[in-house]
């Protein structure tokens, strides 16, 4: 992992973390917190897709008339695809970004889970090899799970020492960064630990609520966009299908900390979809409505002007013919 990723995504990420874990005493409560807070942030940018989207439906009748007329000719197609979204003020790719957010935040959150110890506490590499080589744990061959290890190892020296930190730990810490007990278990999960597909266990939970999720998420997308282009709705289907599998595999290899916020970032993304449409469609609506019916009252107006001078010319006519 590159220094400047680490500086810049994963400590910002481990320090928000840090603080919410904090704040509720809870890992996995932390977790589902973070995930919150991160969809919230991002309202913005999701109401700006989202406006998108919906101006993007309501260009379907025309689309389909282009691609019609111009079937055979994919550059003239493109050209004047593109002049219609200008012409409506429409970015088609504006609606994808808010998708693709939540996957930087989510390998942030992954090295910020998979070195503890670094990325939350603060510590120097030299002071985990420390640490590790107190509680039995070497860094050079512990692998990618190292620090986890170690923080829960020192976890159970906490606890042995009445909710002490001992002498052997502070001394090696030294204030060089904030030493925490963390406990990773959640609602009888260990978050700490990956789920494996060859050995059956509770936390294959976590996985299966990852893709079923989703799916969910997925399906309530597809929904509350309505009535869309043949090319659209056939990428939203391959994404029914693909999002569900990935979240699938992706919780069998990555901590369960990783899965835990997949499944509430799902559940968050379900939850604003629904608000997000059901308002933005109804504030769209009432203004196409008021819209409608101001362009109805000029022409209705136009039309009384019309009669009026009509009536007037008649009975000037008239008048003409009478003083004659």
């Amino acid at each position: 992992m590159g220094e400047i990723f680490g500086l810049v995504i994963v400590r910002p990420l481990g320090l928000i973390l840090l603080a919410i874990f904090k704040a509720v005493g809870s890992y996995g409560l932390a977790v589902i917190l973070f995930a919150l807070i991160v969809k919230l942030i991002c309202i913005p940018l999701a109401i700006k897709g989202k406006k998108s989207m919906l101006a993007m439906n309501a260009l379907n009748a025309e689309m389909q008339q282009l691609q019609k007329k111009y079937a055979n000719n994919r550059v003239k197609l493109n050209e004047e695809m593109q002049k219609l979204y200008d012409k409506h003020g429409v970015n088609p790719m504006s609606g994808c970004l808010p998708q693709f957010i939540p996957l930087p935040i989510m390998m942030g959150l992954y090295y910020a889970v998979q070195q503890p110890l670094k990325f939350m506490m603060g510590f120097s590499d030299d002071v985990i090899s420390q640490l590790g080589s107190l509680v039995g744990v070497d860094m050079a061959s512990a692998g990618y799970y190292g620090q986890i290890t170690i923080a829960e190892k020192l976890g159970d020296l906490f606890t042995q020492n009445g909710g002490v930190w001992p002498d052997a730990v502070t001394n090696i810490t030294n204030n060089a960064g904030e030493l925490l007990n963390i406990d990773f278990s959640f609602l009888g999960l260990n978050l700490a630990q990956t789920p494996s597909i060859f050995n059956p266990s509770i936390l294959w939970v976590i996985p299966i609520l990852s893709g079923a999720t989703a799916f969910l998420a997925s399906f309530v997308m597809q929904k509350m966009q309505g009535t869309q282009n043949s090319a659209a709705a056939s990428q939203l289907k391959m994404m029914n299908l693909i999002m569900p599998l990935m979240s699938l595999y992706f919780g069998f290899i990555l901590p369960g900390t990783i899965g835990i916020y997949w499944i509430f970032n799902n559940v968050f993304s379900c939850v604003q979809e629904i608000v997000l449409t059901t308002y933005l469609r109804g504030k769209k609506e009432k203004k196409d409505a008021e819209e409608s019916a101001r362009i109805s009252a000029e022409k209705e107006a136009k039309r009384a002007a019309q009669r009026a001078a009509q009536q007037e010319q008649s009975q000037n006519a008239k008048k003409k013919k009478g003083d004659k």
